[in-house]
């Protein structure tokens, strides 16, 4: 890896002077290496975050590696500050995490939120104060859909309780947590956000190089959807036969 990140560093010290760079260019850095192993260099770079393959043959840096792109803003902006204040145990995750990275931000949307449970009475007292209505998942889909209907104006909040607070910095979950927290929140309590989006969403992830595979599967087994997390990670390698043998054991053909 190290000898990897030094020709990323060549590359990019040379100042290829411009937003994207072609196949020659970089050969010309490195003229004592045949085509094939810098083609495999390369490719090395850009499964690893380091580069950015516009098209065929052509590349950019990726000015995002190893960056988080969080920035709260909104609602999920003023819920962080007022419980920053409380002192209590908690962290945002999900959407407002992975902003950045979505094409299309609904206008409305429930906050994900973990909590410490012996915390919650006063945590959601401080949120009805403030025009936060809580939610369970348990009782979520019945509780959004009604609330949608009957025009509430009160922001949703979509809280779990936790003990454990790793995978989050400051109040705010890490991008693979926020992953794991948003596609847990669609796929098991109906939060209404598409799949197609999540999908956009774990696309410009790995594009940017801004999420570890390997964390994101050891965050999703402390959720119980480690093989759904795996499969996904893991897509790229599943050949169609295989896909076509797993769907003939799924049916009991």
């Amino acid at each position: 890896m190290d000898s990897l990140i030094k020709k990323f560093n060549i590359i990019k010290s040379s100042r290829i002077n411009q937003p994207s760079f072609f196949f020659e260019d970089i050969a010309r850095l490195f003229p004592d290496m045949k085509n094939s192993t810098i083609y495999w260099f390369i490719s090395k770079l850009v499964s690893n975050g380091y580069l950015i393959r516009q098209r065929k043959g052509m590349y950019s840096i990726n000015e995002w590696k190893d960056k988080r792109r969080v920035s709260l803003t909104g609602e999920a902006k003023r819920l962080f500050e007022k419980l920053a204040e409380s002192g209590f145990d908690f962290y945002i995750s999900g959407l407002d995490v992975l902003s950045a990275y979505m094409q299309h931000i609904p206008d409305r949307y429930p906050i994900i939120l973990f909590v410490d449970k012996h915390s919650i009475e006063e945590i959601s007292d401080l949120c009805q104060k403030n025009s936060y209505l809580i939610m369970f998942p348990k009782q979520f889909k019945l509780q959004y859909e009604s609330n949608i209907y009957s025009g509430i104006n009160e922001t949703l909040v979509l809280t779990y309780f936790s003990e454990n607070f790793d995978f989050a910095e400051n109040g705010v979950a890490l991008l693979e947590k926020a992953f794991i927290d948003l596609y847990f929140a669609i796929t098991r309590n109906d939060y209404p956000l598409s799949l197609q989006e999540l999908a956009r969403i774990y696309i410009n992830l790995i594009r940017l190089g801004n999420i570890d595979t390997k964390k994101l599967i050891s965050i999703a087994s402390k959720r119980s959807i480690q093989y759904d997390i795996r499969y996904i990670v893991e897509s790229k390698y599943i050949t169609q036969k295989a896909e076509k043998f797993v769907n003939i054991l799924k049916n009991g053909e």
